[in-house]
């Protein structure tokens, strides 16, 4: 079954299939007896011990499946091995055990037959990436919890997210040095130009640009605007290795050295092997960090003028 909004898998049992069978048998046979029994009640006690087992084993096959289940809204950002709620609408009440991203299982959803608007799953990505549609399981044993049934569906959601990797152990940067006329190494910031101008502070913006005295002067957080920088940026070129674990390893390291980075207001190019290709682009915050190193894939990890041998996953090139 396929929607706009998720794509469910038929309904199982939740538990072997054997007890079931075995209830089965043991429940038919009761009925046999009953009806072969000469006396009214026990033919009455049998139907109703045989109606009431029926549905407690077959009746959450039928609401799971008749449940309906959708992502209403959903961060577009997230940190691997942290929790992060997902906004879902649930027509009826089920136990939802989120399964990639994992997450805890929790029961969701009301009473009524109108959707539930107030539920919220949470998901803690053990990895980083990017996700379009969450897989969920979906398991119900109602009315009397005699059987789970499960039912695995996927939801789609109302944009990507994207899982950026934990701050790991920073590349060693070389030290800045400063010629005393505002002229600097290799990591020379873009706020030591010549200063245009100051404005208000905005979203976004990096404390290393913040201008002190015009703060004091102005009562509010200042912003210095700058001529176009005299150095080059430095360019940091991370190559993702195959096996998951190093990689994530690898895009840990390679986010710490960019925030390194852009607490020195040094002007940093990433360079990463995305699905598309590899991208060169200027990285200026943290949350454009995480979103490139979340897009990244695998790619040949080994520097430039080195071949025949595994390099680094990632290092800083001028």
């Amino acid at each position: 079954m396929r929607s706009g909004k998720y794509r469910a898998e038929r309904v199982r049992p939740g538990r072997p299939v054997a007890p079931l069978l075995g209830a089965g048998i043991i429940v038919g046979a009761w009925w046999l007896v009953a009806h072969n029994s000469g006396d009214g009640w026990v033919q009455t006690l049998g139907d109703l011990v045989f109606g009431v087992l029926l549905v407690g084993v077959l009746g959450p096959a039928f609401a799971v499946s008749r449940a309906r289940i959708e992502v209403v809204s959903s961060p577009a950002d997230a940190v691997s091995g942290s929790p992060v709620e997902v906004e879902v609408r649930v027509s009826s009440r089920v136990r939802i055990l989120p399964c990639a991203p994992s997450g805890p299982e929790q029961m969701v959803g009301g009473t009524s037959r109108s959707f539930d608007d107030g539920s919220h799953l949470v998901l803690i990505p053990a990895r980083r990436g990017v996700h379009h549609s969450i897989i969920v399981e979906a398991a119900s044993a109602a009315p009397f919890g005699l059987q789970w049934w499960t039912r695995r569906i996927e939801l789609y959601l109302p944009h990507p997210l994207h899982v950026s990797p934990r701050r790991g152990r920073p590349l060693t940067l070389p030290r800045t040095t400063d010629d005393g006329e505002g002229n600097t190494g290799w990591a020379r910031t873009d706020s030591a130009g010549e200063l245009r101008t100051a404005r208000p502070y905005r979203a976004g913006d990096r404390r290393g640009r913040v201008h002190w005295p015009a703060s004091a002067h102005a009562g509010e957080l200042m912003i210095r605007e700058t001529e176009t920088p005299r150095s080059r940026p430095v360019t940091l070129v991370v190559r993702l290795p195959g096996h998951p674990d190093e990689a994530e390893r690898a895009a840990e390291q390679a986010l710490a050295t960019l925030l390194e980075l852009l607490d020195r207001d040094t002007p940093t190019l990433l360079a990463t092997d995305e699905p598309g290709g590899t991208v060169v682009a200027t990285v200026t915050d943290r949350r454009q960090a995480g979103r490139r190193l979340a897009r990244a894939v695998a790619g040949d990890a080994a520097p430039p003028g080195e071949t025949g041998r595994a390099g680094p996953a990632a290092w800083i090139s001028r």
